[in-house]
């Protein structure tokens, strides 16, 4: 029997919930906060519940819905379970785009802190940097060269996730390239066309915000000034 290289693993709820472990231990994920969606080659779209201590999940804590109707195919069988305040989020970003089947939230310190050390600037934007490499622009489909500049639009928290919905649809329409928001005082949502290119790209992401928290501080500049010749 030919073995499946990571490359091609396809989504299951035993690698959802190892992969919710590891960002468990990354600190991204603690006191139950974060999430994940996506889709599998099966048809379904496999979702984080609610309020579910992210290192103790199991399989059958997941809700899981057909992704042609988004009809629930099965649900946890605790019935203190509940669904994610993520989900409306999570669903618009997986039909906004056709090739888009994974959407991470994340509660990660960086990408709070980054959000307050910048003010009130809606965008993030860095460059000259090799992780920035790892990143997919959302318009092209291509990686970034780690000398473009990098932009992350940055949205306001609100009471709930749900309620950050018409921003996240403005972010949609009005930063085409853009494969991740910011959200100010809360974390981050990221999205790609399969579950591994989406990890890679939140660790790239999440590595970016704690070194530019790190830059701001020691008052190094985000973006290289253009030389001029």
């Amino acid at each position: 029997m030919q073995s499946v290289s990571a490359f091609d693993q396809d989504m299951t709820s035993e690698l959802f919930v190892e992969i919710m472990k590891l960002f468990f231990d990354r600190g991204w994920m603690v006191g139950s906060g974060g999430g994940m969606a996506v889709t599998s080659k099966t048809g379904v779209i496999f979702y984080s519940p609610s309020s579910v201590q992210k290192e103790r999940l199991l399989p059958n804590d997941l809700f899981v819905l057909s992704q042609e109707t988004l009809e629930l195919v099965s649900r946890p069988q605790n019935p203190n379970i509940r669904e994610s305040d993520c989900v409306p989020i999570f669903n618009l970003l997986l039909n906004d785009d056709e090739e888009t089947n994974c959407v991470i939230h994340t509660h990660s310190k960086y990408a709070n802190l980054l959000t307050q050390l910048l003010g009130h600037d809606e965008t993030f934007e860095i460059s000259d940097q090799e992780m920035i490499k790892g990143i997919m622009n959302r318009r092209t489909r291509k990686n970034y060269s780690n000398i473009e500049i990098l932009c992350v639009p940055i949205i306001e928290n609100a009471t709930h996730e749900y309620m950050l919905l018409p921003q996240v649809k403005t972010v949609l329409e009005k930063y085409p390239d853009a494969s991740a928001v910011l959200v100010r005082n809360h974390g981050l949502f990221v999205w790609g066309p399969t579950w591994q290119r989406t990890k890679i790209m939140l660790e790239c992401y999440e590595y970016l915000f704690e070194l530019a928290c790190d830059m701001i501080k020691c008052s190094i500049p985000l973006v290289k000034s253009l030389k001029v010749n």
